[in-house]
């Protein structure tokens, strides 16, 4: 591998700077630069999606997940389906209706109201801080355990590398790269699933040395609590999350947007078969690793031959570097155009608030190392971290304030702090409060003030545009 990933990977790199390069031909103006001026087709839409959505949180704590657990995981999945079918169907299309660049220009072109603009916008900051932190984390893992680099190595190429070419091409580079990507990474898992199942002798035998280690990892390792929360999570935060529903935002028309999530739904089909199958087998194989996240890197560097483990390798840093550009420039949008050009600069030029963007992105990207090189809990509970305290304060406001007239600013404003607030309380109490998770007590708060301080309170004036 020490001859060939190499090459590999100067081969990859090439590819995304050219890809990143063609980008920047396109990008002149800061809807360029944050929804690729309105022009993703179907298929480069729903590639997007598919490799926003396959992080780090699949190629290392998913992985782990189904090493830890076994296959019970896998019906989390369909909760992520439900939440991409929601976004298309109800949000997206009256989202782009308004012509708003952002969530947060949304939420004051909806309520009328700065205030929730402002809040939206450092709220989005602060959850997908918290994601780039399991992005990172992720990177130090496989260059450390599989390349046996320091952590922040690893940490360093993806910052850097994906600091490139978000500031080049925006959105516009940024979706071609992740069409890219997505071939790569659904390529080399599927690659490695056969020579997995080599070594252990075929699926019947993979279920019977698991079924030996522990019978749940066959049958029911999670209970259906935690399997409907993994599915609430991810569902109710892909419903409303900013950072995919930039992705449909940047799609010609409703049409290519519905279409985008059939091709988002074929990429992630393999890319999850694939991953179960690779966490299945590494347990069987190695059924004692010190943690979980490990899974992924130790089948690259010791069971894949060369060749395979490289393009694993890079599949995997691709998974990272995808994520990676979409927070950044979904979070230095919330930086530039909702904060700085809204109340710092309102009458700054266009090619000022495109400079802003790009700035935001390279501050953005360096903040999270600091709490990527602490010893922190597994990648995927990280993500659902993200991925709940996302739902409580997006969901209310994005998806029910859409499609229904009656919500007012200060409901807005309310369920935001309050899910926020209650999501936060709820993951760090020890145990479950009234048995609720955090994603429950998150989204059921955050709900119950929306609509309350909707009714309570006067009826909606017509909206303001910003």
């Amino acid at each position: 591998m020490t001859s060939i990933l190499p090459l590999v990977l100067v081969g990859y790199f090439a590819a995304v700077v050219a890809l990143a390069w063609l980008g920047y031909r396109r990008t002149r103006t800061e809807a360029d630069f944050i929804v690729a001026g309105r022009s993703l087709g179907a298929l480069m839409g729903g590639a997007t999606l598919a490799a926003t959505q396959v992080s780090a949180g699949t190629f290392v704590g998913t992985v782990g997940l189904h090493y830890l657990a076994g296959v019970s995981f896998v019906w989390a999945w369909p909760g992520a389906w439900l939440g991409w079918l929601v976004a298309a169907v109800f949000v997206a299309p009256k989202l782009r209706a308004t012509g708003a660049l952002t969530i947060p220009e949304y939420c004051e072109t909806r309520f009328g109201s700065r205030g929730v603009r402002a809040l939206a916008a450092a709220l989005i900051v602060v959850a997908y801080t918290v994601y780039l932190v399991a992005q990172y984390k992720a990177s130090g893992i496989l260059a450390s355990a599989v390349l046996g680099w320091p952590a922040w190595t690893g940490m360093a190429l993806v910052v850097a590398s994906t600091i490139v070419y978000s500031l080049l091409g925006g959105l516009h580079g940024g979706a071609r790269i992740d069409l890219f990507q997505s071939v790569v990474m659904a390529g080399g898992l599927v690659a490695a699933v056969p020579y997995l199942l080599s070594h252990l002798g075929g699926v019947a035998e993979l279920g019977r040395q698991l079924t030996a280690l522990d019978p749940r990892l066959t049958g029911w390792f999670y209970g259906w609590r935690e399997i409907v929360s993994f599915g609430a999570a991810f569902g109710l935060s892909l419903a409303a999350t900013p950072l995919e529903i930039t992705r449909f935002m940047a799609m010609r028309d409703a049409a290519a947007a519905r279409n985008a999530v059939g091709v988002a739904f074929v990429f992630q089909a393999i890319i999850g078969s694939a991953v179960l199958m690779v966490g299945l087998s590494m347990r069987a194989l190695f059924p004692d690793l010190p943690s979980p996240d490990l899974a992924s890197a130790v089948m690259m560097a010791h069971v894949l031959t060369p060749v395979a483990g490289s393009l694993l390798i890079v599949a995997a840093f691709s998974a990272i570097m995808s994520t990676v550009n979409a927070v950044l420039l979904v979070a230095g949008a919330s930086v530039a155009h909702d904060l700085y050009g809204r109340f710092l600069r309102p009458l700054a030029s266009d090619a000022e608030r495109l400079l802003a963007n790009r700035a935001a992105v390279v501050g953005l990207a360096l903040v999270p190392i600091a709490f990527a090189a602490r010893e922190l809990t597994l990648v995927q509970f990280i993500v659902l971290v993200q991925a709940n305290l996302t739902a409580s304060v997006f969901f209310a406001p994005v998806v029910i304030g859409l499609n229904w007239r009656r919500a007012t600013g200060p409901a807005a404003l309310a369920s935001m702090v309050a899910g926020a607030v209650v999501c936060v309380a709820w993951t760090l109490a020890p145990g479950r409060p009234l048995g609720l998770d955090p994603i429950f007590a998150g989204v059921g708060v955050s709900l119950a003030a929306f609509v309350g301080v909707s009714l309570l309170g006067r009826r909606p004036i017509a909206a303001t545009t910003p």
